[in-house]
């Protein structure tokens, strides 16, 4: 099964791990982490990159929710299979499981990998299932008010994953002093993603069309129109 890969840039120093003896993809697209903090345009980014893959059998997007950035995608025929995490937080760990042991209790804490550093706490608010769900049910206004109320300042402290990679000890090195809470990265769930195993992942086929849940567990689904 040929399968081409469009991916956040977050996943990079990780996904050149995972591809280096594999010959089912056939091209892999990684797109700036800063297209995250404009979701409408992302969306468009991202429906303009499937929309150029041809003669595959399966087209993975390596996004999550991302701010519902990804429920405007619609496939013109070629399955695509998304990443059923609302950010790449829950990738990072390694498993939903793992995520929840680390985050549940605080869903806009900040994180940095080797590939991404901090976004500031205010914009990871703004992509946190929290902010979502309150968007949704009371408006955009009520949500920022929350934000404006939970808005940490800036020197407070980052999780860190570590995934043992030269780029990590770099990124270690270079933030000495900074207030990093480093916790053991994984690569199981991004393994699983490109193998194929359904588990943390959604289909979307033509005819249908993305819901968000705002759930650390369904987080979307895929309906047909």
């Amino acid at each position: 099964m040929k399968k081409a890969i469009i991916s956040c840039a977050v996943f990079e120093p990780y996904l050149k791990h995972l591809l280096l003896n594999r010959d089912d993809i056939s091209s892999i697209v990684f797109l700036e982490v800063k297209q995250h903090n404009h979701p409408e345009q992302l969306a468009i980014l991202l429906q303009e990159e499937i929309n150029k893959i041809h003669d595959v059998d399966e087209i993975l997007v390596m996004y999550g929710l991302c701010g519902n950035a990804i429920l405007p995608l619609k496939s013109s025929g070629i399955p695509i299979r998304l990443l059923k995490v609302h950010d790449c937080g829950m990738v990072l760990a390694g498993s939903r499981q793992r995520y929840k042991e680390l985050f549940a209790h605080r869903l806009s804490q900040s994180y940095a990998c080797a590939a991404y550093d901090v976004l500031d706490s205010v914009e990871n608010y703004r992509m946190s299932l929290e902010y979502l769900r309150i968007k949704q049910e009371y408006g955009e206004e009520n949500a920022e008010y929350v934000l404006e109320m939970l808005h940490k300042p800036k020197n407070e402290t980052t999780v860190y994953f570590d995934f043992g990679l030269d780029e990590d000890q770099r990124f270690l090195n270079k933030n000495q002093g900074r207030p990093l809470e480093v916790v053991a990265g994984g690569l199981q769930m991004m393994q699983d993603f490109i193998d194929g195993k359904d588990k943390d992942s959604v289909v979307l086929n033509k005819n249908e069309e993305l819901f968000a849940l705002y759930d650390l567990d369904e987080v979307f689904v895929s309906k047909e129109k």
